[in-house]
């Protein structure tokens, strides 16, 4: 009888060298569709990642990933330490397969391909990574990861865009610092961190996110790390304004604003002065505008207790005649309805032109009036909900949120660094479709996922990949059509500088965005070159 195998657990320094090596020979295997014969592999180099190696040509073209390397914190000395290169790129392969827990880096070990297209000698372990996470300076390593996200996205800023800043809360489940009690309406009394983001509207980019001890909900908490985020920013790549909801439609944020001269558009909660304000606008029978898709707007001023000055206030509210008709309550969690008013027929209505109790929503903006009249509002309020998409797709498709260790500062570059990976992809999605942004829960067994395998005649290597989805063969195509158009990128650009081919990427991969216009940083004939 032979001796039981014996599972050996990885090792707590990190690199186990007394794994044992995979069982030789070949052993019948009977199975529904007949006998086979089963055989351990560890010598050819395989990946279950096949098709990444087209998104690392696209980091190439566009030198994103040398010049992350370039300015990495992460130093060692001596050759005790893993390089910079192998614990960054080790975190990027397990950030790109989605993972959320350093433990998953396991996951990425056995791929023998994709290191070695990002020059790597080889994954590390779960420590290395955290290790090296945790060696990085905090001001410094927020600097660099800060840095490149901007650096992904800057020359798409020159043209007018919309910043989306908003708050989600991460419940906690061990003893990380900042790990505090605060406002988490998912798990009430459960230790949490707060994510203060900041995307780019439309884009569905991330600016970044700062993140904070759980008692730290407020919206003015996150300020600090959007002026530290647009202060990086040239003036005229400023936002055209911000865009929040009720919890940014506070003094001490709109103030802050004001006195930088970034317009805003928030939303306001449905205080008891605010509510007095609606009832007023409907006893004095206001002329409502029409702003087509069932909205209607209502412009006035006010000025709150506690606000230094009067601001311009936009009533936006469903129109009568498709407006249900909805009982004053609870909602089904149980929570008071801000957004609905009481039935027009009840007590303080007797005024009302007409019975109506739909959805009311009360906004704060000082944009120019000229410029925004009120009939734009709904639309530029409900294309907020977008951001929503994007926390949904960073905390359950990226794994932000997650990766998180008992220093806050580690938790903040690995947020950050997340941003960033999702930015790339995003951006490289662009190629294959470039009128919409697909999700990851899509678009990883579409573009990433495959298996391949690296074989090599005289001199030259080649990566034989199968894509196992079942649009197999046009995602083959259209991949080749992208991998063929940067390697012409590639060549044309062979002695631009860094910014500029990847300018010239973004120039590509937004075109519909942009409309046809080129952004600003091209050399001179750039468009000659790539017409011809």
């Amino acid at each position: 009888m032979e001796a039981p195998v014996t599972l050996i657990p990885a090792h707590p320094a990190g690199e186990d060298k007394t794994a044992p090596k995979y069982p030789s020979g070949s052993w019948p295997v009977d199975t529904p569709g007949g006998r086979f014969h089963a055989e351990w592999d560890d010598q050819a180099p395989v990946t279950r990642e096949g098709q990444l190696i087209f998104f690392f040509q696209f980091l190439h073209t566009g030198g994103r990933w040398e010049e992350f390397l370039r300015g990495c914190p992460l130093h060692y000395t001596g050759n005790r330490g893993s390089g910079a290169r192998n614990v960054m790129g080790t975190a990027l392969l397990s950030i790109l397969c989605g993972h959320w827990r350093y433990a998953h880096i396991n996951a990425v070990r056995g791929d023998g391909i994709n290191p070695g297209l990002l020059g790597m000698k080889g994954t590390v372990s779960e420590d290395a990574v955290r290790l090296g996470i945790g060696r990085i300076d905090e001001k410094s390593g927020l600097d660099w990861i800060s840095g490149q996200i901007l650096g992904s996205i800057a020359p798409a800023l020159s043209l007018p865009w919309i910043l989306d800043i908003d708050v989600t809360v991460k419940p906690l489940y061990g003893h990380q610092e900042g790990a505090q009690i605060g406002y988490n309406p998912q798990k009430p009394g459960r230790p949490s961190h707060v994510y203060h983001s900041y995307f780019v509207a439309n884009l569905r980019l991330s600016l970044g996110v700062e993140v904070r001890p759980g008692n730290e909900h407020a919206a003015a908490k996150g300020l600090p790390g959007l002026w530290q985020t647009l202060g990086k920013l040239p003036r005229h790549q400023w936002p055209t304004f911000t865009r929040g909801d009720c919890g940014y439609g506070s003094e001490t944020v709109m103030l802050e604003h004001e006195e930088r001269e970034l317009p805003y558009l928030f939303k306001l909660r449905h205080t008891a002065k605010v509510k007095d304000l609606v009832i007023r606008m409907m006893r004095q029978g206001a002329d409502w505008q029409d702003c087509g898709d069932g909205w209607q707007a209502l412009e006035t001023t006010l000025r709150l207790s506690g606000w230094s000055k009067e601001r311009r206030i936009v009533l936006v509210r469903e129109t009568p005649s498709a407006a249900p008709i909805r009982q004053p309550g609870k909602s089904r969690r149980g929570k008071d309805r801000q957004s609905h008013l009481p039935q027009a027929s009840g007590e303080g209505w007797d005024a009302c032109a007409t019975p109506w109790s739909g959805k009311i929503a009360v906004l704060v903006t000082s944009l120019d009036a000229r410029a925004y009249p009120a009939t734009v509002m709904p639309k530029h309020y409900r294309d907020r909900a977008d951001a929503e998409n994007c926390f949904d797709e960073l905390k359950n498709q990226w794994g932000w949120g997650g990766y998180t260790s008992r220093r806050l500062a580690s938790s903040r570059l690995m947020a950050n660094l997340i941003a960033l990976v999702y930015n790339w992809w995003s951006l490289y999605l662009r190629f294959y479709d470039e009128g919409h942004h697909r999700e990851a829960i899509r678009t990883r067994p579409m573009l990433m996922s495959g298996v391949a395998r690296q074989v090599q005649s005289g001199g030259q290597r080649t990566i034989k990949v199968s894509v196992l989805h079942e649009k197999g063969d046009l995602i083959a195509h259209a991949v080749t059509v992208i991998s063929n158009e940067l390697h012409q990128i590639q060549a044309i650009t062979e002695r631009w500088t860094v910014e500029q081919r990847w300018t010239l990427l973004l120039t590509r991969v937004l075109r519909r965005w942009l409309g046809g216009k080129w952004l600003p940083g091209l050399p001179d004939d750039a468009q000659l070159l790539l017409s011809g």
